[in-house]
């Protein structure tokens, strides 16, 4: 990366616990004005960093005048059989923007993360942000996937034809196995059974059943109906399965909460369409970009 600015070079490290406040500051800051505004309460916060498996030791900083203005937060596990490096948020505070600092950071972390035998780098990028995208490619990451964010603002209504004796009910320990049976493709990062695992605590899991066997399940934010996973026994399609779960779902959620869908792939056409017909809609979508190490 030959138009790395030396100087703002100098002032990256790798931070560590002690950084969580100035860092949690910089974050609102930095995502005060982004596409889509991402303002998250302290709690929030420490969850999105346990979501994503970040590593405030791995994670790199940019401090100017003892402030951190520019940070990039890394999560690490396997994606896909490989070991990598997740981009949890690389943002830069406004008044210090356009003097190379996301490049620096890059240039700064790359070295260590291929010592440490990190193999890829993943992240994800709103489509509309042409200047961050541009970034990116120059850096050499490719875009793969496009994921949707879905919301729904309305009631649910579930079908009266449902199958007999269907039963919802919680699940606290899932079988993974099983579960993996009903996908027709890969869930994001975020929505891995990795993060879902690191962060059980705050999701809740409902799921379908007919006697002793269960035919679907949705997992999602107890509080907010941000879902995380959803599907349906191929062969219980089309029978208000799916209907029926979103509509408990609905029932559980905080008031005055939209469900949400987040980074769901774009390429599942069937899936898509069943989240617009419950009354879902695109609010906006996000390329997944990597770039191998």
């Amino acid at each position: 990366m030959d138009n790395v600015n030396e100087t703002v070079l100098k002032h990256c490290r790798f931070l560590d616990d002690s950084f969580f406040e100035p860092l949690y500051e910089a974050f609102i800051e930095a995502f005060s004005d982004y596409v889509v505004p991402f303002a998250l309460t302290v709690p929030q916060f420490k969850n999105h960093i346990r979501l994503n498996g970040v590593d405030l030791s791995r994670t790199v900083g940019c401090l100017r005048d003892g402030r951190l203005v520019g940070f990039s937060l890394n999560g690490f596990g396997d994606w896909n059989g490989r070991p990598t490096v997740y981009d949890a948020g690389t943002g830069v505070v406004p008044s210090h923007r356009r003097k190379g600092m996301s490049d620096a950071m890059f240039e700064f972390m790359m070295p260590q993360f291929k010592a440490d035998g990190i193999e890829r780098f993943l992240l994800e990028v709103v489509t509309t942000n042409t200047a961050a995208i541009g970034l990116y490619e120059k850096l050499g990451f490719v875009p793969g996937r496009t994921l949707a964010l879905l919301q729904c603002d309305t009631t649910i209504t579930s079908s009266p034809d449902l199958p007999d004796g269907l039963e919802i009910r919680d699940i606290l320990e899932p079988d993974w196995d099983l579960l993996r049976t009903f996908w027709d493709g890969q869930p994001s990062w975020q929505n891995s059974i990795a993060a879902l695992t690191r962060n059980w605590g705050m999701k809740r899991m409902l799921s379908a059943w007919i006697g002793d066997r269960c035919i679907g399940y949705v997992v999602f934010s107890s509080a907010f109906g941000r879902v995380s996973q959803m599907s349906v026994d191929k062969a219980f399609r089309g029978q208000g399965v799916g209907t029926a779960l979103a509509k408990a779902m609905q029932s559980t959620i905080d008031q005055g909460f939209s469900l949400q869908v987040i980074n769901i792939d774009r390429s599942l056409v069937d899936a898509i369409e069943f989240f617009k017909k419950l009354g879902f809609y695109e609010r906006l979508c996000q390329y997944e970009m990597t770039l191998s190490l």
